[in-house]
């Protein structure tokens, strides 16, 4: 089974077809305030609504979730590594058929690391510092028991939102590392850092190479390994994104790089599976070999 994180910021996309009507005048009132964070977290809530459903386990659901969310609030949620905790869950699914015949401590261990999941990942969101938690809720409750989605205003106010603080985060982070020793900078805003020398050739942006790889997001989260996989991979340069197209060129075979990738030179406005819209990447590469 493959465990899904929330990822709000890729929800953002998940809810731009749902439409609907207006629910409220005080949604209204707060539509017609641009940055109000009463609406923005409102939508957030109900757009982890839509996706907690999508999940189709039965044994979760948003009024527990919020009780434990006040929990983790006051006091935190102590030792928590969200890759241990997805290995936990992958291995409770293949003992339960899915968790299709989960039932005691193993019931109660899921329900508490999906809850912390979804809480870590709440918290992570590019608007995590401005949310306004009782709204998120609200808006968790509205959809999840009677079906209500915001309208399109308010959705269109929320992802103008989320796009800007997604991308201040990237620029911001882009902007400091920028000043870290042996961090370089192209002219097209691609980072890189070299972590050890190659020998012989560079490669050109038509030839195919064998690198390997780890891709991460700014916040640490792992989207991709080769090296998880146990093998590089071989790939033409001018079928990958504009960041590993120019940043690949820099290297010689044998070399390992760092490179930090802006959104327009990594998957942009679409994002990818696993890599929400507008996001910063990091990659960790080395090039084995020139095809």
């Amino acid at each position: 089974m493959k465990i899904k994180l929330l990822s709000i910021t890729l929800l953002t996309i998940g809810l731009l077809s749902c439409g609907g009507t207006k629910d409220s005048a005080s949604e209204e009132t707060a539509v017609e305030e641009k940055a109000d964070m009463s609406l923005i977290s409102y939508v957030h809530g109900v757009m982890f609504s839509r996706q907690l459903k999508n999940q189709r386990l039965p044994f979760i659901n948003p009024e527990d979730l919020i009780k434990d969310f006040s929990g983790f609030k006051e006091n935190g949620i102590g030792e928590f590594n969200a890759n241990d905790a997805i290995a936990q869950l992958r291995e409770m699914a293949q003992r339960t058929e899915n968790f299709a015949t989960i039932e005691g401590a193993d019931l109660e261990n899921a329900k508490s690391i999906f809850s912390k999941l979804y809480f870590d990942d709440i918290k992570q969101s590019p608007i995590a510092k401005d949310i306004v938690f009782e709204k998120f809720e609200d808006g968790m409750l509205d959809f999840w028991n009677d079906g209500k989605t915001p309208s399109e205003d308010s959705i269109n106010i929320f992802t103008d939102y989320m796009r800007n603080a997604v991308i201040k985060i990237g620029d911001t982070f882009l902007s400091e590392n920028s000043k870290n020793e042996g961090v370089e900078v192209t002219a097209s805003g691609l980072q890189y850092e070299v972590l050890q020398e190659g020998y012989g050739e560079r490669p050109v942006d038509t030839s195919k190479v064998l690198a390997h790889y780890e891709g991460t997001l700014i916040n640490g989260q792992k989207f991709d390994s080769s090296y998880d996989r146990g093998e590089p991979i071989e790939f033409p340069l001018n079928g990958v994104i504009a960041g590993w197209t120019e940043g690949l060129q820099l290297m010689k075979v044998g070399a390992k790089y760092k490179f930090y990738i802006p959104y327009n030179l990594g998957y942009g406005e679409r994002g990818t599976r696993g890599i929400p819209p507008y996001s910063t990447l990091i990659f960790t590469v080395e090039l084995k070999d020139i095809r």
